[in-house]
């Protein structure tokens, strides 16, 4: 009895151990059934790749030197807005204590 028990523990661990195992078959998605996309040789096609491949450089472009130029752009601006806004507070006082005289 001990002998079949065991036999048929060994059977069903083999028919496990087969039938979990993953089916790792490569598939080929490029077959005869999938129609490539053709490519129309048309102004506004050749548009359009341009544009692709120039939005596609563009992102190319080191971030850290653009963003950091950016800022520093930012800053300059923010210090003339400031000083102009100073400027004008500066005339409407004048002409606010030229008023009251």
């Amino acid at each position: 009895m001990k002998k079949i028990g065991i036999l048929l523990f060994i059977i069903l661990g083999i028919l496990v151990f087969t039938t979990s195992k993953d089916d790792t078959e490569d598939h080929d998605t490029n077959s005869i059934d999938t129609p490539k996309k053709t490519s129309f040789d048309t102004p506004a096609h050749t548009y359009k790749k341009r544009v692709q491949a120039l939005s596609i450089s563009n992102t190319l472009q080191n971030p850290v030197n653009t963003y950091l130029d950016s800022r520093v752009d930012a800053i300059g601006m923010s210090r003339k807005s400031v000083i102009e806004g100073n400027k004008r507070m500066e005339e409407q006082n004048k002409a606010m204590e030229s008023l009251t005289k």
